[in-house]
């Protein structure tokens, strides 16, 4: 009798453990699978463009309101968000406006937001450094670039890297003897406090050598994409300052129409090893190795649309005009992806073998998205600014034109 107790526990025990390796078994996903959850408005006119998660946290992101000087803030979860305002920024002249943003990790404890700071008379730009904790808490450092129209933080919070685009096109101003633009970098290793700039690196090697916008990896390597030219930077930020040796210059090759590239948005891969660059120009975008400076043939994006999706029909160029990027990995993939500014959508591409690129997947961004699917016209959405978490699966849209903020999910945040 004994022996039977004691087989008929074993076996129990046994069915137990099977039953609590079921439960503890975690899925696995093996596409992004993106889908819109909701829009939000924003105010009229306000210009919502870039929009960036904030690091450490799982439920907040920030975005600025170019038209109106407007901070705001992002409270969401898996299925819903909502918009508070943080802060209305003087920006410190009449002739100056709001271009972009980037959200610190955690220094001293506290996130804070890079602010670009334009001058629309030519004069040089500042960024204005706020307490995400307490957006009236602001720091200036100014005299940098002409211009600056993209940042971004190191990942160890020791510099803020600053693209200082000084577009003749958008600023007639500009001198002609002022060629390309620049890179700012400003130090962040003795506090926000005492932010200050350590060098602002000329990129004025062609007429328009114009930087438009940057990003980070761990190790301190930075991408500057130098749009006009068609060309990335490639350098690190423990080398500043810089001379022209310690910065390396790529040339993106024109797609199979022979139309220029004019890169936009950029992002390193959490490896390390790579970074995703968006073509606006052609339309298209290349993953770039980072050690050889070799980037894949360029893919068109809109080759990948479903049949009667919006583009600009006006254009052979621009017609869907890939915008800000960013990478998310998951379960051994990774995913590159774009806001398409004349396409109101964002698009999903697997890249984990840079040589086997494969689509994974799109959804529509914006309020009025039915309405702008007209071939003949620019989007009336106009997707701009991307912000991707990391890990949970949420990824944001700034939709400039409409005034809008649209929220994604990737599967796993369905689950």
């Amino acid at each position: 009798m004994k022996k039977a107790t004691v087989l008929l526990m074993v076996l129990m025990a046994a069915f137990w453990s099977c039953e609590d390796d079921a439960v503890d078994e975690v899925p696995t996903f093996d596409s992004f699978s993106i889908e819109t959850v909701m829009s939000v408005a924003t105010a009229q006119d306000a210009n919502p463009e870039i929009i960036r998660m904030v690091p450490g946290s799982d439920d907040l992101a920030v975005f600025v309101a170019s038209g109106t000087n407007q901070l705001f803030g992002i409270n969401y979860t898996a299925s819903s968000f909502a918009i508070t305002e943080l802060a209305v920024l003087e920006t410190g002249s009449a002739t100056a406006e709001f271009t972009s943003i980037d959200v610190s990790p955690l220094i001293g404890g506290e996130n804070y937001i890079a602010v670009c700071v334009a001058e629309a008379d030519c004069g040089r730009g500042s960024i204005k450094l706020v307490k995400l904790s307490d957006p009236t808490s602001v720091v200036t450092v100014p005299d940098i670039g002409y211009n600056p129209d993209g940042c971004a933080f190191t990942k160890d919070g020791k510099f803020l890297i600053v693209a200082c685009e000084d577009d003749r096109e958008d600023r007639t101003c500009k001198p002609d003897t002022r060629h390309g633009g620049s890179v700012s970098i400003i130090s962040l290793e003795n506090g926000i406090a005492n932010a200050s700039l350590v060098q602002d690196y000329l990129v004025n090697h062609d007429v328009d050598s114009e930087p438009e916008h940057c990003e980070t990896s761990a190790d301190g390597t930075v991408v500057v994409s130098v749009q006009e030219t068609s060309q990335i930077l490639i350098f690190n930020a423990n080398d500043a300052p810089l001379d022209a040796s310690e910065v390396t210059i790529v040339d993106l090759q024109p797609d199979a129409g022979d139309n220029e590239a004019e890169p936009d948005g950029l992002y390193i891969y959490p490896s390390g090893d790579h970074a995703l660059i968006s073509n606006e120009r052609n339309g298209s975008f290349q993953i770039l190795d980072l050690a050889t400076g070799v980037a894949t043939d360029p893919v068109t994006v809109e080759n990948d649309l479903p049949d009667g999706w919006k583009v600009d029909g006006r254009k052979s160029t621009k017609r869907t005009e890939p915008e800000e990027a960013s990478v998310v990995e998951k379960d051994g993939h990774v995913y590159a992806l774009m806001a398409l500014q004349e396409s109101h959508a964002v698009i999903v591409y697997d890249v984990t073998d840079p040589a086997n690129i494969t689509f994974d997947s799109i959804s529509e961004a914006g309020i009025g998205w039915e309405a702008d699917n007209a071939p003949e016209g620019s989007s009336d959405i106009g997707s701009e600014g991307l912000g991707a978490h990391p890990t949970n699966g949420i990824v944001f849209s700034a939709n400039e034109r409409e005034g809008s903020v649209t929220m994604f999910s990737a599967a796993w945040a369905r689950e």
